[in-house]
């Protein structure tokens, strides 16, 4: 799709606005995962990106280090951030399942080294990896050179990658299990049938789509009328935090965790300010899990 230079500027004004805005609101649970630490390094991507983008654009013409920077760089910023996101979004869904596997309760909380060092260190090498593939991969190999015949681009071609759409996809199919499980239950019970009781899995989808309900109907609406959405605004930090909500929902249905620490504040360690855990972790150790 090709989209308007100051469209696309006006895009990524918006994103850099809701990333910043949310990690601000969030920014006591963003530091207590991997998920909100590659959130908070989104944010400064997207911003740094904003910056790099205007400048180029306004400037029109100039060299910085010796490289001589156009309006034909803009399309190519835009060009890598769009394949980077693309390529993240499963790689983000499995390292961050893994590090709430580890650390959720009644796991112990990660320590205070691994929060300040460990997950700021695992974006970074995030990153690295997916500028590496896009850079250093095989073709389409980018060129930062610009070609001086060709006249100013006044719009620049986006794409979306398909793992958005997979993990969506997934997401909302495990959703839509989850009530037709609980569906079936209810069922079985009005018709005088014994149902095992598993309050794990319902009281995770009832705190997950209290929050996110609205979210899930913007979801499946974006499915349904196959809205293509750029690469560089499908990974934002509104989806992390969503992403973040369902994989907590995911591992404490399928791992409940056990009693509150007596005397202990900061338990349960829950790294998500938008559901509320707190039916989870009152829930007797030995609770039924899926």
């Amino acid at each position: 799709m090709d989209i308007p230079i100051p469209s696309l500027l006006l895009a990524l004004g918006g994103k850099s606005l809701l990333d910043c805005t949310v990690v601000l609101v969030q920014r006591k649970h963003m530091g207590r995962s991997f998920l909100g630490a590659f959130c908070v390094s989104l944010a400064g991507v997207d911003m740094l990106l904003l910056l790099s983008v205007s400048a180029i654009f306004l400037l029109a013409d100039v060299r910085v280090l010796g490289l001589r920077l156009t309006r034909h760089h803009v399309c190519a910023l835009v060009h890598v951030a769009c394949l980077a996101y693309s390529v993240l979004h499963w790689p983000i869904l499995l390292l961050a399942g893994l590090d709430h596997c580890c650390t959720l309760p009644p796991r112990p909380r990660a320590q205070g080294w691994v929060r300040g060092c460990g997950y700021p260190l695992a974006a970074c090498l995030v990153w690295a990896a997916a500028l590496f593939l896009v850079l250093g991969g095989p073709p389409p190999r980018l060129s930062l050179e610009p070609e001086p015949p060709l006249l100013p681009p006044r719009e620049c071609r986006v794409y979306r990658g398909p793992q958005s759409a997979q993990v969506c996809a997934a997401l909302l199919l495990l959703v839509a299990g989850a009530l037709l499980c609980h569906w079936a239950k209810l069922t079985l019970r009005g018709n005088g049938g014994e149902a095992r009781q598993r309050p794990a899995i319902y009281r995770s989808l009832a705190s997950f789509l209290g929050a996110w309900h609205a979210f899930v109907v913007l979801l499946v609406a974006l499915s349904l009328l196959r809205v293509e959405v750029p690469g560089f605004l499908d990974m934002n930090v509104l989806w992390l935090c969503f992403l973040n909500s369902f994989l907590i929902g995911a591992v404490s249905a399928w791992r409940p965790p056990g009693c509150p620490h007596e005397g202990d504040p900061e338990f349960p360690a829950f790294p998500d300010g938008f559901c509320d855990w707190s039916s989870l972790a009152a829930m007797p150790p030995g609770a039924d899990a899926i």
